[in-house]
């Protein structure tokens, strides 16, 4: 009878164990310092929130910063979340995942597997989470979902796109919500800036005292 409460202990002390491997994954935001005479040249990375057991994009400024940075959403899932296999399984196994928008504002033309018609569709990405059913183009998406599995006995033949009347009206508009997005994550990052320095400031006030005569 010992045995079976042994396994369960040890199986609650492994398990947070296995999800603080990369501790980096608990710092906070850090966008570093700018390179001196390049303050504009700045990198879109994806850091992981704690609190959220998700990632989210911001911008580096080149400098300094610390570990829980990342170019794509994949890496930084991949290092920091235990849903990572979830939301982007091994080969085609992503084509039979749900489209999946993402939760941040942009709107990014991007392409998913739509396994009830058995083809390559345009869909808007908004630029943060979402899942593995992501192609930057339709030929990744074919690829990966349609030639290697060869399924090719969906409702339409594997070389007819849908949207392709569509596509330039899709890019355009995704061409737009990439610099809404962009505007986005810089207004969000100057307010938490703003905020630490008035936070900063009002903890360095000193309070007045009275002169006693």
């Amino acid at each position: 009878m010992a045995y079976p409460l042994l396994h369960v202990f040890l199986l609650g002390v492994m398990l947070p164990i296995a999800s603080s491997m990369n501790p980096f994954c608990s710092s906070k935001m850090d966008e570093g310092k700018a390179v001196e005479g390049k303050e504009d040249d700045k990198q879109l990375q994806y850091y992981y929130n704690e609190g959220k057991g998700a990632c989210f994009p911001f911008f580096y400024k080149g400098l300094e910063g610390n570990e829980n940075r990342f170019n794509t959403d994949r890496q930084c899932m991949n290092a920091c979340s235990d849903k990572f296999e979830e939301l982007y399984p091994a080969a085609d196994g992503v084509c039979g995942l749900p489209v999946d928008h993402g939760s941040c504002f942009a709107m990014l033309l991007m392409h998913y597997y739509n396994a009830e018609e058995g083809n390559c569709r345009v869909f808007h990405y908004s630029g943060c989470q979402g899942n593995g059913n992501r192609f930057e183009t339709r030929e990744q998406c074919l690829q990966t979902c349609m030639a290697k599995a060869g399924r090719f006995g969906g409702a339409m033949e594997p070389g007819t796109n849908p949207d392709e009347s569509s596509t330039n009206a899709g890019l355009i508009v995704g061409i737009l919500g990439g610099i809404v997005f962009a505007v986005a994550v810089i207004s969000a990052i100057v307010l938490f800036v703003v905020q630490r320095k008035e936070k900063s400031r009002k903890g360095s006030e000193q309070v007045p005292t009275l002169e006693m005569k």
